[in-house]
């Protein structure tokens, strides 16, 4: 159901739209809206907005304010109002990559709704474009925005990348001793067992071309109880042939690849795709736990899919 702050957005949207048809009309020497217009606005059922007109005729009074250099330059800076429209209402978060020889960050910020913090982004006097160093006399066209289903995911993606600065080619630059800041992940499946392998930190030299880098989805030492506290839920899932984690790693294989439950705990980290409800899991703390832990893993790491996917 839409909630009454999307429902209040959506007609301000289209209110500005009429009144900005209509100061247009006064400014053409337009005396009044033809007979075709007045019945247009009654069939969409606008006609208890007789105020919009009343402060439209206040405004084009003074032709003096309403064409001065100001006046216009405020409604230069307003946005097609449909243009807006093609954002969200819901959270997330509003990025821009900002690269530089070698390097790159992702300039972000999470949103409880996107079309709204939009819309005050597009005012070149806004104090959320610092945060994105989005100059005032730079469009929008560089700035981004990734949708979740909760602002707390949204914080979990702000938290593991949002301004930070990564290495464009992380296996160049980083080694043993510096083991960087991605999990890597080693798959290998055949008829008889489907085994995957993930590395919390750095595993040899010469990564990328053995194993998919993951990026920066989560914590080694986190990762290492969450995971082995979900070890009696996978084992009730699917086959287990050997399940095994550290705060270094993960080893899960089966005698089942293609069993669809080892298929979808695979996804969360190679795919970022999560299919799992909580009814899936225990109905206890821990089960909850597991269930938002599993949710984060997974948006984080299709964020980075798609931050990748611009980068290239």
């Amino acid at each position: 159901m839409m909630s009454e702050t999307e429902f209040d957005l959506d007609k301000l949207l289209q209110e500005t739209l009429t009144l900005s048809e209509f100061i247009t009309s006064k400014g053409d020497g337009k005396n009044s809206f033809d007979n075709e217009f007045v019945e247009d606005l009654e069939s969409k059922h606008l006609q208890d907005s007789d105020y919009l007109f009343d402060l439209a005729d206040s405004i084009v009074e003074d032709n003096q304010v309403h064409n001065s250099p100001k006046a216009l330059e405020e409604i230069a800076d307003l946005p097609p109002v449909f243009d807006l429209l093609k954002y969200p209402t819901g959270p997330g978060v509003i990025y821009k990559i900002d690269q530089a020889q070698g390097t790159f960050c992702v300039r972000g910020m999470v949103s409880r709704s996107i079309r709204g913090d939009m819309l005050e982004l597009s005012n070149i006097h806004s104090s959320l474009r610092p945060i994105l160093r989005v100059d005032p006399s730079a469009d929008l066209s560089d700035v981004a925005f990734y949708e979740t289903k909760t602002p707390e995911l949204a914080e979990a993606i702000k938290e593991q990348i949002m301004n930070r600065r990564f290495p464009r080619f992380e296996d160049s630059l980083c080694n043993i001793a510096d083991p960087g800041f991605s999990w890597w992940m080693n798959v290998s499946m055949t008829e008889n067992e489907g085994r995957f392998e993930i590395y919390f930190k750095s595993h040899g030299v010469n990564r990328a071309e053995k194993y998919i880098q993951l990026g920066p989805i989560g914590d080694g030492s986190i990762a290492e109880v969450r995971l082995n506290q979900a070890k009696e839920l996978i084992q009730s899932s699917f086959p287990i042939v050997e399940y095994f984690g550290t705060d270094k790693s993960l080893v899960v294989a089966t005698s089942k690849p293609d069993h669809l439950s080892f298929l979808t705990f695979k996804n969360i980290f190679l795919l970022g795709e999560n299919h799992t409800s909580l009814e899936n899991f225990p109905d206890n703390s821990i089960g909850r736990t597991l269930f938002y832990y599993f949710q984060e893993i997974a948006v984080i790491r299709k964020f980075w899919i798609e931050v990748q996917n611009k980068l290239n």
